[in-house]
């Protein structure tokens, strides 16, 4: 433990200064720097990375993870997994779209922190459940804990992300959150994902005990994010209690809200952008093994291989997500929202040019998409922060998280057919075909209700934040 928390941030800030120089350091300073809402401290701001880390990865792990179940555990014909993959995903989303509103209400009502710490436990508990399944109507149960729990984790911690930061941080806030999110998707890819493999190498396991080491591990990072998120997130809301809204209310603030047109934009692109990272996930990981499987890989050799390039796409996301943020809160959050799916459209038609997910000379297409679905996200996130009402920010981002959930629904259950009918590709194309169209959109948007564009930090304000050398006081936040 530092004795001093604060010496050694000063410290720190004067080693860099010394390092890049003084000039360099303020503009990095001015543009990168966080700027903190009332009441939110920097050990709250850090327990939300360190649990967005761990809840993105036991989110991604679900689909990506669970053909390895498949074809070890439950042993699927090759040709019937895509169905059964789409159809175990259909019933969770559809799972978690009956409870995404309720869930943000009790998120607006209650607090962030026990519904993330509800949602986090039901997540472990379904990864217990899920290696010591025998049929896939087993696995199908226990991924519908997992979903109860996913509604009720996912919306709280995405509700976090916009009530941590001031307006002007916003962008940058989802940014370095995203950082976490895929470090924890590099984390399945590189170290979950592998340790099958590296039991029966190192152990002796079989496929089968292996999967249950590495679902049981899974099960324990979720523990782990409890506890956390119980001793340092945040109690309470950003508003009093007398303050508050109704539950009626908050029911059909999603619907009503809906009417803003840049509301509705953030919807459609939450349709698409959650989407992304199952399509991805599930799809990208089963054509992998199959894949490998033609090349004689075993699957938890292929799921490695794919790991690596997982790793690298993540890792080129990672590397970026910092100037994305800077972006996004310098310009018109509309403007943002059509860069990214230039982006995003440029990347998943792209796929139908793959010949294989295991061949590294792919890396170039794999990185567009990484990099649109990754911009997708905040740009959706931040937009719908920044246009919905404090006080029913829970409820709103809820009802963006279930039209993520049916965008997952309907890419997911006929992607799969897609996936087994036609090309392994299949999915993407239609993915990319459904963002083109949503480009337009978006443009249109930009023409007719542009909404406003940040403003920037004072010459003022910037002096008053690098004088800052303590903690903010806690303000407003009621239990």
């Amino acid at each position: 433990m530092v004795a001093n928390p604060q010496a050694a941030s000063a410290g720190a800030k004067s080693l860099l200064e010394r390092m890049i120089g003084t000039k360099a350091y303020i503009k990095l300073r001015d543009n990168y720097a966080l700027e903190l809402a009332p009441g939110i401290t920097w050990a709250n701001v850090n327990t939300k990375f360190g649990i967005a880390f761990i809840t993105v990865s036991v989110l991604a792990g679900a689909s990506i993870l669970q053909n390895y179940l498949l074809t070890e555990h439950l042993g699927i014909p090759r040709g019937a997994q895509g169905t059964i993959a789409g159809d175990i995903s259909m019933w969770t989303e559809i799972t978690a779209i009956a409870l995404f509103v309720p869930f943000g209400v009790l998120t607006d009502r209650l607090g962030r922190q026990p519904v993330y710490i509800i949602g986090i436990l039901c997540i472990g508990l379904g990864y217990a459940l899920a290696p010591f399944t025998t049929t896939w109507l087993q696995l199908l149960a226990a991924r519908l804990v997992f979903a109860v729990g996913m509604a009720a984790a996912a919306g709280a911690l995405a509700t976090l992300s916009n009530d941590y930061p001031a307006e002007s941080s916003r962008g940058k806030m989802i940014a370095y959150t995203s950082m976490f999110n895929i470090c924890g998707t590099i984390f399945v890819g590189v170290v979950i994902m592998a340790i099958p493999l590296f039991m029966g190498e190192r152990f002796g396991f079989d496929p089968v005990a292996g999967g249950k080491a590495m679902y049981l591990f899974v099960a324990s990072m979720c523990l782990i994010a409890a506890l956390a998120a119980k001793f340092g997130l945040a109690p309470g809301t950003p508003v009093k209690k007398a303050d508050r809204s109704g539950a009626m209310t908050l029911f059909v603030s999603g619907l009503k809200h809906g009417k803003n047109p840049r509301i509705a934009l953030a919807y459609a692109s939450a349709f698409a952008a959650r989407s992304d990272l199952v399509i991805k996930g599930m799809f990208l990981a089963l054509w992998a093994i199959h894949e490998g499987g033609r090349r004689g890989m075993s699957p938890a050799a292929s799921m490695a291989q794919y790991g690596i390039i997982l790793a690298i796409m993540q890792a080129v996301s990672m590397a970026l997500a910092p100037p994305a943020g800077w972006f996004i809160d310098r310009v018109n959050r509309v403007t943002a929202t059509i860069i990214a799916l230039i982006f995003a459209t440029a990347g998943y038609l792209s796929m139908g040019l793959i010949t294989s997910p295991l061949d590294f000379e792919m890396l170039p297409f794999f990185i567009i998409i990484a990099l649109g679905s990754s911009f997708m996200l905040k740009t959706s996130l931040t937009l719908i922060g920044q246009e919905a009402p404090v006080k029913e920010r829970g409820s709103i981002i809820a009802a963006s998280s279930m039209w993520g959930a049916i965008g997952i629904l309907v890419f997911t259950a006929g992607g799969g057919r897609l996936y087994d009918a036609i090309h392994p590709s299949a999915p993407f194309v239609a993915a990319g075909i459904y963002q083109a169209f949503l480009l337009v959109f978006a443009i249109w948007i930009r023409i007719v209700a542009p909404g406003k564009t940040v403003r920037r930090w004072t010459a003022e304000e910037k002096a008053a934040w690098a004088a800052r050398d303590q903690e903010p006081v806690a303000g407003n936040r009621t239990g």
